[in-house]
């Protein structure tokens, strides 16, 4: 069954990285990026609705409120960086950066967690910051306005992801028997809830009409699905997998396929350093889990 999961989130991987690009060159403006993501995680929440309907259990409790608005707020923030990090960087460097988030689940779970690291594993990681860099350089080849904003977005991107990844392990870990449908359905309702409040209370400077086109309907619709499997399962596998294995091998496949369904959808040519920074991540994936 583990397998089976892996190769779903991997599957919806696909499907982000085919639709994230084509949302982010379809998005202008701020108050529209807040209702889209408002839009994408309303239909996410309507499925894990649909789950809890099949499950038997009682209220969330305060913990998994606290810990679901904390996931809420980091899939707002990933998806807002993502879609702006995309407009002036490669598919791939923004997946690349948001896998380097795994940082943050890796060192909490030595602290928090009591699942320590082995030396290569560390190494391991660390590779994953060499193929950044890489990627940057490839980038940089391809959109000539790649700035320090841009950094900025990927940071953000990066740290947004880590703690939606944190999130993921503390439900598992501190509401074992908790429900996950449970946890998806108010993440990602709060994720929705705080984007559409976003929307109204900053000001449209861009003076653009707010309402969803078709082709937004169609990407909000594939990645509110992708989004989905990729929590259900990823929360799911915390339970048998050590973090620094789960993590780097769902992200860090995800940004292989990131980078080749760029090149083949996009035309984001894959450079020598592209190239470089992708084997590098491959790599690491293989010390990770031989270690």
């Amino acid at each position: 069954m583990v397998y089976v999961y892996i190769a779903a989130i991997l599957f919806a991987r696909v499907i982000q990285a085919v639709f994230n690009k084509r949302s982010s060159n379809r998005i202008s403006g701020v108050c529209m990026s807040f209702r889209y993501i408002s839009y994408q995680y309303a239909i996410s929440a309507l499925l894990g609705l649909v789950l809890l309907f099949f499950e038997t259990g009682g209220k969330p409790d305060v913990l998994t409120l606290l810990i679901s608005a904390l996931s809420g707020i980091s899939l707002f923030f990933s998806s807002l960086f993502g879609i702006y990090g995309m407009k002036s960087g490669t598919v791939s460097l923004v997946s690349i950066f948001s896998t380097a988030g795994l940082i943050i689940p890796i060192a909490a779970g030595v602290f928090m967690f009591d699942r320590p690291i082995s030396l290569m594993q560390g190494v391991g990681v660390g590779i994953f910051f060499i193929s950044a860099w890489l990627l940057i350089k490839s980038s940089r080849s391809i959109y000539g306005n790649f700035s320090f904003k841009t950094l900025l977005l990927l940071l953000g991107a990066m740290a947004a992801n880590g703690i939606t990844m944190l999130a993921q392990q503390m439900y598992t870990y501190y509401a074992p028997n908790g429900s996950i449908s449970m946890f998806s359905f108010i993440s990602f309702g709060l994720a929705s809830v705080f984007g559409a409040g976003m929307s109204f209370i900053v000001p449209n400077n861009e003076k653009q009409e707010l309402k969803i086109e078709k082709d937004l309907i169609i990407c909000g619709i594939a990645l509110a699905g992708a989004i989905f499997v990729i929590n259900q399962f990823v929360t799911a596998l915390t339970v048998s997998l050590p973090p620094v294995l789960l993590f780097t091998l769902v992200n860090g496949g995800g940004t292989v396929i990131s980078a080749v369904t760029a090149a083949v959808m996009y035309k984001e040519r894959l450079s020598a350093a592209s190239v470089a920074g992708i084997i590098a991540g491959v790599i690491s994936l293989i010390i990770i889990k031989a270690f």
